[in-house]
């Protein structure tokens, strides 16, 4: 079951998050923001929108108050420390915000500035503290938020590899009513259970990857919200942070009565260096729908290209067209004889070949082409494509630059040193899939660059495609690359980001995806359905029902890329209610498996998926998440544009809306001039009428 929270249009939540959560020193309650001391050891900074009490000594994070419904949101931070950092094999390999005192060697003092709001806490600044760091942290108010910048210098022996900043948060367990993850998209909600278990849980993952699309966490508490949030916007360097809740079942002193909000920077700061985060912005007051939307804004999201931009004359097309991945190795003729059966596909269909190249899929990565002889040649492959130009298919092959198979020609003309990302003794990293190892690549390396414009030149001129689908860049975490081409051990991914910049106007796609690649990429293929259907992680690492799709990566970017199922999973493609149901609430292409040949034309679903993504598609595309709410338990209600879809989450009843039955699991679709019905109705029934013309009306299992 679904559950979400009641919000009004996507106009109003971005208006409220633009001048609510960053204005400065105004607020809608209106107020000074004031700091005190209260004469017990807290400095106590009162914003309209919050409390805040820090230790006078240290600086550490006492308490924090929603002043709108009096809800303490946290209990302060773990050990007493407002930040840490960690660097192994140093000595000492761990120190932290409360190591400092107001007395000699490690000194820590404090400065507010009345008329900028601005809170600076200093640690060792002066550099003649035993300890081996300074730091500077600054603290700006704003009415309901305050934005932390933490400045490291480091003296230690060894690399500082981890900085947590904000120290991990504690919460009260018993009070936290919801949290809220970017993880999977489109998101997750997870719920009092996961906090008030005896498991011992810690969801913790590393941003930028299909674990974390953005640095954002949120909790409701005790009738208050807080969420904690970067504010990075490119062309700023991606920072990658592991964030997360976690929970030791009855263990203190992140379990029992307690839960841990976790943010820690992934660092690699040398002696003599001064590393500086981004701004980790503290909201209080504000629901997820209102922090996501801040977050949007903050990171300039608003901004990037629109759908319709990066597409241009394929916009129309691509919003159509359900996805029909088509591997010749599960069933399908040499591409010779693919013509009869493209002509029995939906038009428009973005057709999706993969697993074609020499030796199958994760085989002779980065070579795609020529394509295994058992299915033909390169100039096979290029008459099939033409042949699904002329009946109106897109076509999108699948590509993978990020890891090389050792064994190909591309990799085995080149020392692995030379284009792989190297771990920090400066050997190779590798990976193996199946029965071949292969490398990961380093974007900086010029060899990589190199065959990624090959790359496109080749499915420009030899086999010409409509779009690109690159395997992994959206769904790997960022890892340190001390590659020498690389800028910097953490800038793994601001290459990625530099090399898909570089091919504007192309068509990309990405597996999974992340906030930052909406800049350039028309498509995300990746959701927690994957993870359910094929790992039961969901179950497994948040406990059974303990969590629920939440639509935050709607809210951040539905409006600039395509979101689609996993390109490859057979189990995620549109062949039954529960993934239909899935797609149409949370605005998502719908896609089809087109294996076992004979059996995949057969099939009813082919044209359920044809018909449903014909008719919505045009509605959804492009357009911003509007509205999200729960009218009851069990039932959801999704505003995309002109389309609204009620979606039945309870399996077991039927629901009676505007004159339809909506079967157990199903939904109902319709624009606001009742023009479009798109339905699973009672019965096993699919109804699609557009216009006063019936589409689809047909009975299925």
């Amino acid at each position: 079951m679904v559950q979400a929270i009641r919000v009004s249009t996507c106009a109003a939540l971005v208006a409220l998050a633009a001048a609510g959560l960053a204005s400065g020193a105004r607020a809608a309650r209106g107020g000074a923001i004031t700091l005190t001391d209260d004469g017990r050891g807290a400095l106590v900074l009162t914003a309209p929108g919050y409390r805040l009490a820090l230790s006078r000594r240290n600086g550490a994070l006492f308490d924090l108050v929603d002043r709108a419904t009096n809800a303490h949101v946290t209990r302060g931070s773990l050990g007493g420390c407002l930040w840490g950092a960690s660097a192994p094999g140093g000595q000492p390999d761990y120190v932290g915000g409360c190591s400092f005192d107001r007395k000699p060697p490690d000194v820590f003092s404090w400065r507010w500035d009345r008329t900028r709001s601005t809170l600076t806490l200093s640690y060792g600044a002066g550099g003649s503290g035993g300890l081996p760091v300074s730091v500077k942290v600054t603290l700006v108010a704003h009415a309901t938020s305050f934005d932390l910048t933490l400045s490291l210098t480091s003296r230690s022996t060894a690399p500082i590899q981890t900085v947590l900043f904000p120290s991990d948060i504690v919460v009260a367990a018993a009070k936290v009513t919801a949290g809220y993850q970017p993880t999977y998209l489109p998101g997750v909600r997870v719920l009092p259970r996961y906090f008030n278990s005896n498991d011992y849980r810690e969801m913790v993952f590393r941003y930028p990857s299909r674990w974390a699309f953005a640095d954002y966490l949120a909790l409701d508490v005790a009738g208050g919200h807080v969420a904690v949030y970067g504010v990075n916007p490119a062309p700023k360097p991606v920072q990658p942070v592991d964030i997360g809740f976690i929970h030791h079942g009855p263990d203190p002193p992140c379990g029992g009565a307690a839960v841990c909000v976790t943010h820690r920077f992934a660092t690699w700061i040398r002696t003599g260096d001064t590393w500086t985060s981004p701004v980790e912005r503290i909201a209080v007051g504000a629901d997820a729908q209102h922090t996501i939307l801040d977050y949007r804004s903050a990171n300039g999201i608003d901004g990037y290209p629109s759908l319709a931009d990066k597409l241009g004359a394929r916009f129309d097309t691509l919003a159509r067209s359900p996805l029909v991945k088509a591997d010749p190795w599960h069933g399908l003729p040499p591409f010779a004889q693919w013509a009869p059966e493209l002509r029995q596909l939906p038009s428009p269909a973005l057709l999706h070949p993969i697993g074609f190249q020499v030796g199958g899929f994760d085989v002779n990565d980065p070579d795609f082409l020529p394509p295994d002889p058992v299915f033909g040649t390169t100039a096979d492959l290029a008459a099939a494509v033409a042949t699904a130009h002329s009946l109106g298919l897109s076509v999108m092959p699948y590509v993978n630059m990020s890891w090389w198979d050792a064994a190909s020609p591309t990799a085995s003309a080149l020392q692995p040193k030379s284009y792989a990302l190297l771990d920090s003794a400066g050997n190779p990293v590798s990976d193996t899939y199946g029965k071949h190892t292969g490398y990961e690549t380093s974007p900086y390396a010029p060899g990589v660059q190199k065959r990624l414009q090959q790359t496109v030149d080749e499915w420009t001129t030899q086999v010409p495609a409509d779009c690109l689908f690159f395997d992994q860049i959206g769904a790997r975490p960022p890892q340190l690359d001390f590659n020498p081409a690389s800028p910097s051990p953490t800038s793994y991914d601001d290459g990625w980001l530099a090399q898909f910049a570089s091919l504007h106007g192309r068509c990309l796609m990405v597996e999974d995806g992340w906030d930052r690649l909406a800049q350039s990429f028309a498509g995300f293929h990746g959701s927690l359905l994957l993870h359910d259907r094929k790992l039961d992680e969901l179950d497994r690492d948040w406990g059974v029902g303990n969590e629920q799709p939440y639509p935050l990566g709607d809210w951040l970017f539905h409006d600039k890329v395509l979101m689609y199922q996993h390109d490859a999973y057979p189990e995620t493609m549109t062949a039954d209610l529960d993934a239909l149901r899935f797609n149409v609430a949370f605005g998502f292409v719908l896609s089809y498996d087109w294996n076992d040949w004979d059996a995949a034309l057969r099939s009813p679903w082919l044209a359920i998926v044809g018909a449903f993504q014909h008719v919505l598609g045009p509605l959804v595309a492009g357009q911003p998440l509007a509205a999200y709410s729960e009218p009851a338990p069990g039932i959801t209600q999704t505003t995309f544009g002109d389309l609204t879809v009620v979606a039945n989450w309870d399996e077991t009843k039927p629901l009676v809306r505007d004159g339809y039955t909506i079967a157990p699991g199903g939904f109902l679709a319709t624009t606001k001039d009742g023009a479009v019905v798109a339905a699973a109705l009672a019965g096993g029934r699919y109804l699609v009428v557009d216009h006063g013309r019936t589409v689809l009306d047909l009975q299925a299992g």
